[in-house]
């Protein structure tokens, strides 16, 4: 049977408390996930399919569908980028699926689909989205940052995929001109009661006549929604038990991360599942998605994940208002004098083996590892007498670090600048940037590190990627 083999997720370290956005007078209530200067949709999928495929071979992976409405990309594939630098292999399918919110379980049903027409034995499926809303927008308020992947295959499955109902409309609610950075959204007075929650409950319900379902057959009614009170009342309606039935919407602690929104939540209800439990999961975008899964009992073996509920325990405020603009460089500042750095994309190439896998080279004479991957071994001059080594599934520790506190460079967006030496427990080691480390007076010698992909800035339009260390969450 096909199904869900693994799980996982990512929230950004940053929130944001709605009661420092002034929205038409009024402070919200709770926080919002924010994603960093140097995160975005390609970053946060990485995140996410490395707290998936924990302690798994990535290579034996045939493909990956990615759903995002935000992609830092108007034309360049997040997928084939996100396969890269997890060193998935050159032979595999890659694939974005963009533009609707309910992206992430459209890509469910398309793994699904393949596997079962045998073209393929392990599919992965990530979602991410960090959408702009107009600044002090209810959109802005409500939206959140994260990730969601799950690997779908035949084999060592924790949550059987029974089947999937599909509802398409041309609704429009919620929508972004090629040309604009923010997200357009209809009044709410016509949206939701016209929308949303007739849409969402008339498929929810044809889907469980489909089934052969009731309310009392399902455990756990997962789906996502624009806000706490829209999402609130499709459960009502459907006569299922909000307080022991429904998966909690985490509009109080991370928002409405759009496309991946649902599989997030789908997570969340999968960390917290018992063998025997049904999941009825559903998305919202122009139409509806739902999909129904049973867990197994193999899902005990998937509970050493990061998860959503994990990634949500360890955060860092962000103090103002304007703070979060320049994260989302939204905030004008004067440009730099210095000199413009734009990586070269033919040298990115000749070194993607380092660069992008984090791959160093191993001296077959002497046994030195170097990073990045050196011909000659400079310990005992051997040439071309190496072979490679992953450094990503190394454990690392931090050996120095160092901070440039004086933000001379207005570009960069989260000064202190931090940099910093890690061992790996092969042997290697390597001098990198150094991402969400908070106060630089907690960090200490010799404390855990893990390494995490981010964008580089004041790379300008070039699409520049790299790996970073940051503390443990």
């Amino acid at each position: 049977m096909v199904g869900i083999c693994s799980y996982g997720a990512y929230v950004p370290l940053y929130r944001l408390a709605r009661e420092i956005m002034v929205l038409e007078g009024k402070g919200g209530a709770g926080e919002r996930s924010v994603a960093g200067a140097d995160e975005d949709a390609l970053t946060m999928a990485v995140d996410a399919i490395l707290d998936c495929t924990k302690g798994m071979d990535r290579g034996s992976i045939d493909g990956l569908l990615h759903a995002s409405t935000s992609s830092p990309f108007a034309e360049k594939q997040i997928a084939a980028a996100v396969a890269a630098a997890l060193d998935f292999g050159d032979n595999i399918l890659t694939a974005d699926i963009g533009n609707s919110l309910r992206g992430g379980l459209t890509a469910m049903r398309m793994a699904v689909d393949t596997i079962k027409a045998g073209s393929a034995k392990k599919i992965m499926v990530a979602a991410s989205d960090c959408r702009l809303g107009s600044p002090l927008s209810a959109i802005e308020a409500n939206g959140g940052d994260g990730a969601a992947a799950l690997l779908v295959g035949d084999k060592d499955v924790i949550a059987t995929i029974e089947g999937f109902y599909s509802f398409s409309t041309d609704f429009t609610d919620t929508w972004r001109p090629a040309t604009d950075r923010f997200v357009h959204v209809w009044n709410d007075r016509f949206s939701i009661p016209e929308g949303y929650t007739p849409m969402m409950q008339s498929t929810i319900a044809a889907a469980m006549k489909k089934f052969g379902l009731e309310p009392k057959n399902i455990t756990k009614l997962v789906y996502s929604g624009p806000d706490a009170r829209a999402h609130a009342g499709i459960a009502a309606a459907l006569k299922f038990d909000p307080k022991t039935q429904v998966q909690d919407g985490l509009f109080s602690v991370m928002g409405n991360t759009g496309t991946a929104h649902p599989l997030m939540l789908l997570v969340a209800a999968l960390e917290q599942a018992k063998p025997g439990d049904t999941l009825l999961v559903a998305g919202w975008g122009d139409g509806v998605d739902v999909m129904y899964l049973k867990v197994t009992d193999a899902i005990e073996k998937a509970r050493d994940r990061h998860g959503v509920l994990g990634y949500l325990k360890s955060k860092k405020m962000v103090p103002t208002y304007q703070k979060y603009l320049r994260l989302r460089h939204l905030f004008y500042v004067e440009p730099s004098r210095m000199t413009p750095i734009t990586p070269g994309l033919a040298q990115l190439w000749r070194e993607r083996d380092s660069m992008y896998k984090l791959h160093a080279s191993k001296c077959k004479q002497c046994g030195w590892i170097e990073f990045p991957i050196r011909r000659i071994c400079p310990k005992c001059y051997s040439k071309d007498n190496y072979e490679q080594v992953k450094l990503l599934e190394e454990k690392v520790k931090l050996y120095s670090f160092s901070t440039d506190t004086i933000p001379t460079i207005p570009e960069v967006t989260d000064p202190p600048q931090g940099r910093a030496i890690i061992d790996f427990a092969n042997g290697a080691r390597l001098e990198l940037e150094m991402t969400d480390f908070g106060n630089i007076q907690d960090l200490k010698v010799g404390q855990p590190m893990e390494m995490t992909f981010r964008r580089l800035e004041r790379q300008g339009d070039v699409a520049a990627y790299a790996w970073k260390c940051k503390p443990v969450r």
